[in-house]
């Protein structure tokens, strides 16, 4: 939970916006709900997290971001000195996030606020690669960083020999503190590899012919170029490879994902706003498009992303059971990583939902709704604004609106919570759950004792699974 936290507070601060803040608020009260403080260190808590509120409420997020990172630094027990101010709100960045080996990159220090108090700290940088074992390559020294010389540009070389995933790591300082140590290691992750010539190739066919998936193979290389989208996550020559296949077909009249199973990374063009929008589909083994398959949308939770539910929770446990009982499963991205389902995010939904529905098909009376943590808080709040659609739900770890039960009367659910939730208490799903059955809706309620947060999700997969095959509308 504490590193989940950490994560949250140095990735989240790329951008000053609500989505941040909600995301840090988040964090700040998982960790206040896990550690163990004084009494006086819970008021000093108490009255840095409504500073920071006051402050986000202002739409001064740099200055909600400063008082959650002092709070950080009392709940661990670190010192909130000058320095840590300045590394708390220093951010890195790579002009150019897919190099060619050999290339000479920029390396920019910006901060998310102006410190308080002049600081000024030493970093030193390496090239360190994500594969076990192998050494870091120096890039620089003794760089002098002040937090009233901001922003500041560095250049640094990427080493010939260098092929592959890589990190580079600044480190502002030693600490025998492992949380104040990432607090003072600045990492940004960057691919190494010649890919210029197929994207621009790619890019020449794309002018000229028009399909949504093989235009976000292109629109996802842009993004991780820019340092907008982990380049780790991505084999950037095989998406290429893959999108030109789809544009192959799609020239010879054919539909290129015509009798595919299994995992596939498919997008739409979002009329929102004309951008395009990815979403993960799953279709199991037994799909015959002479028959009616029951669909489950499936929403991921905050700073996820549409390939959270696939990739994570065991590497897949979701497809394991998606397949043993016959499901087609999507997986929208829903925006912004905190959108919390609503606006654009709600119609990137049903998007996907009617994006689904006219590829494959799917029975109009077994069509389903799921979530994880936002993505619970996703699948309630989009279900009472549509709740002619869905036959039954499966809100795990969340909450909503219980004044909007009543629209759900008529569509049973599963709900999933642990009783020792420190990110979304388990009372918001009590009271949830205490609200539909008031209206008269079927709800199955799974309370696990002593679960957290994220453990009681896989263990429900199947039962919830179980109890969708069980309804129709």
């Amino acid at each position: 939970m504490r590193r989940a936290a950490l994560f949250l507070l140095t990735f989240a601060v790329s951008a000053q916006d609500a989505d941040l803040a909600l995301r840090t608020l988040v964090a700040f009260t998982a960790m206040r709900n896990t550690v163990t403080l004084a009494p006086e260190k819970k008021d000093e808590i108490a009255a840095l997290g409504l500073q920071a509120q006051s402050a986000a409420r202002a739409g001064d997020f740099g200055e909600a971001i400063r008082e959650y990172a002092h709070a950080f630094a009392v709940m661990q027990g670190y010192p909130w000195s000058p320095e840590t101010e300045l590394a708390a709100a220093l951010q890195a960045a790579v002009d150019d996030a897919i190099a060619d080996q050999g290339q000479q990159l920029q390396l920019t220090f910006t901060s998310l606020y102006k410190n308080t108090r002049p600081a000024i700290t030493t970093a030193r940088i390496v090239l360190r690669s994500v594969s076990p074992g192998a050494a870091p390559v120096p890039l620089a020294a003794n760089v002098k960083i002040s937090s009233e010389n901001l922003p500041l540009r560095i250049p640094i070389a990427i080493p010939a020999e260098s092929l592959g995933n890589y990190e580079v790591v600044a480190t502002l300082g030693e600490s025998d503190n492992p949380a104040y140590r990432n607090i003072l290691r600045k990492a940004v992750p960057i691919h190494v590899e010649t890919l210029a010539p197929a994207a621009a190739k790619l890019k020449a066919r794309l002018a000229k012919e028009s399909f949504p998936t093989a235009e976000y193979a292109l629109r996802n290389y842009e993004l991780a170029e820019q340092g907008k989208a982990n380049p780790h996550r991505t084999d950037f020559a095989k998406s290429f490879e893959e999108a030109n296949r789809l544009l192959d077909a799609a020239a010879e009249g054919k539909d290129p994902f015509k009798g595919r199973t299994g995992d596939l990374r498919k997008a739409y063009r979002s009329k929102v706003d004309q951008t395009l929008q990815p979403y993960r589909l799953f279709i199991p083994a037994n799909y015959d498009v002479k028959k009616a398959s029951p669909l489950v949308i499936a929403l991921h939770g905050m700073g996820g992303s549409e390939n959270s539910i696939f990739d994570g929770y065991n590497d897949g446990a979701l497809k394991v059971e998606a397949e043993k009982y016959g499901f087609i499963v999507a997986c929208p991205k829903g925006r912004e990583p905190a959108s919390m389902y609503r606006g654009a995010a709600e119609t990137d939904v049903l998007d996907v939902l009617a994006e689904v529905r006219r590829d494959y098909s799917i029975d109009p009376k077994r069509i389903y709704l799921m979530g994880h943590s936002m993505g619970a808080y996703g699948t309630w709040s989009i279900a009472m604004n549509h709740p002619d659609i869905f036959a039954a739900l499966g809100p795990i770890s969340g909450g909503g609106d219980p004044r909007g039960m009543t629209k759900l009367k008529d569509v049973p659910q599963y709900v999933v919570h642990g009783d020792n939730d420190r990110t979304v208490p388990v009372a918001q799903s009590r009271m949830m759950v205490e609200a539909g059955r008031k209206a008269g809706a079927k709800i199955e309620y799974v309370e696990v004792p002593n679960g957290s947060h994220v453990n009681i999700a896989i263990p429900n997969f199947a039962p919830m699974f179980d109890f969708f095959a069980k309804h129709a509308k």
